[in-house]
């Protein structure tokens, strides 16, 4: 058995045992030795390629590629296209598109996990890449052998290994031009900065370095972490004065808890513990699907939804935004948001109220209030404020609507 192929085998000696696998193959060289040492270490392999059909013709013989390699290894395969949605970063789109194909082929086929191509120069470019963006303890410590479902087994072997291996067993593979061009931030540190980086003595074993004491730091702080979950968080809240007693990289861990660790960066992770430091009470923040709330030593998360939900017809169950509206032997009802300019007389008053002064003393958050759904008539008359009040004039209808929290 090769000296890589042994490398491998140890390397997956200490995950979970597994048979099944989908392998991510581009037809470049690091998935093409990825492949051939996972078959011939008697694992099932199933090949999945997804064509981003980015690079024209050459996209093509890579797919083309891949489907003679499979019949040739006689492995199952199954090959897709893409179509990558035009926004800011390609890269970004192609990638989750890429791991969505993976995982939904995993599926399909019952495989135990997806395995992918990385190995240790994609791991310090990708450390480097994160240290210049200022992330924290998950950014030195880069990608893991084993995440989730995704299999990195040559995480821990360079290129030059690999290299050698592929040479030794004649193994054939294409070349992706676009890995060549520079204006790639990847690309740059690939071609140019590294190869000066690797000039300095030690510098390889250092990144090792890096990255193992990062990992060995993240998993000290786990229990730490999950004991401060359990003592200062209870549903969607956090005590503000004891997470501001933690140091930086606990703070970002309990974040990351929170809003998950997909695409999200250090700036704005430094946004979010800044306004959660010195935010006032009221204010409120925006981060990716979550908006976060100041409430005096409490911070309030809640996902992000419309702040108004059109007008509609009530029929005798409607459901709107996150409520559940029952009425009997009254029609027509409407429901809609409330708006600027509302006045209502409530039940037990003499006089009207400004709907904005009724949710003020009612203690009402400014987030939930055009969430409350405002019951009203054929000349948009206000009937009820969802289950708090009903106005004077409709007070006997009470037992006639009834409005619940889904």
């Amino acid at each position: 058995m090769s000296d890589l192929k042994n490398k491998v085998k140890s390397a997956l000696k200490p995950l979970p045992p597994f048979k099944k696998v989908v392998v991510g193959l581009s037809g470049g060289m690091d998935s093409v030795v990825l492949t051939h040492v996972l078959k011939s270490l008697g694992y099932e392999v199933i090949v999945a390629h997804l064509n981003h059909q980015l690079r024209g013709t050459e996209a093509d013989r890579d797919e083309a590629f891949v489907v003679e390699l499979a019949k040739k290894w006689n492995l199952p395969y199954v090959c897709k296209k893409a179509v990558i949605p035009e926004d800011k970063n390609i890269e970004n789109s192609a990638r989750h598109l890429r791991y969505s194909f993976l995982e939904a082929e995993r599926e399909a086929y019952k495989a135990d996990l997806i395995a992918v191509g990385h190995q240790f120069d994609d791991q310090i470019e990708t450390i480097i890449m994160h240290q210049k963006r200022g992330s924290g303890l998950r950014g030195r410590r880069g990608m893991r052998t084993l995440k989730s479902k995704i299999l990195r087994p040559l995480i821990d072997l360079p290129r030059r290994e690999i290299a050698a291996y592929a040479t030794e067993h004649q193994l054939e593979y294409v070349i992706d031009s676009s890995n060549l061009d520079t204006s790639f931030e990847r690309n740059r540190l690939r071609e140019e900065l590294i190869p000066e980086l690797r000039k300095i003595p030690g510098f390889e074993e250092r990144m090792r370095e890096i990255s193992r004491e990062a990992a060995i730091k993240l998993d000290c702080m786990e229990a730490e972490k999950k004991f401060w979950e359990e003592k200062y968080i209870a549903g969607k809240r956090l005590n503000r004065v004891a997470f501001n007693e933690l140091d930086t990289d606990m703070k970002v861990e309990i974040l990351l808890g929170i809003l998950g660790q997909e695409d999200v960066y250090r700036n704005t992770l430094n946004r979010l513990i800044s306004f959660i430091s010195s935010g006032k009470t009221g204010k409120e923040i925006k981060v990716k699907a979550l908006t976060f709330v100041v409430e005096y030593d409490t911070i309030r998360w809640h996902r992000n939804s419309p702040t108004r939900f059109a007008k509609k017809t009530i029929e005798n169950e409607t459901k709107w935004g996150g409520y559940i509206i029952k009425v009997s032997d009254i029609k027509p009802l409407y429901v809609r948001s409330w708006k600027t300019g509302d006045r209502f007389q409530p039940s037990g008053m003499k006089g009207t109220k400004k709907l904005q002064d009724f949710f003020t003393d009612e203690k009402i958050p400014k987030y939930d209030r055009k969430r409350i759904p405002i019951i009203v008539d054929e000349q948009d008359a206000i009937i009820c404020i969802g289950n708090l009040r009903f106005s004077e004039k409709h007070k006997h209808l009470s037992d006639k609507i009834k409005i619940k929290k889904k």
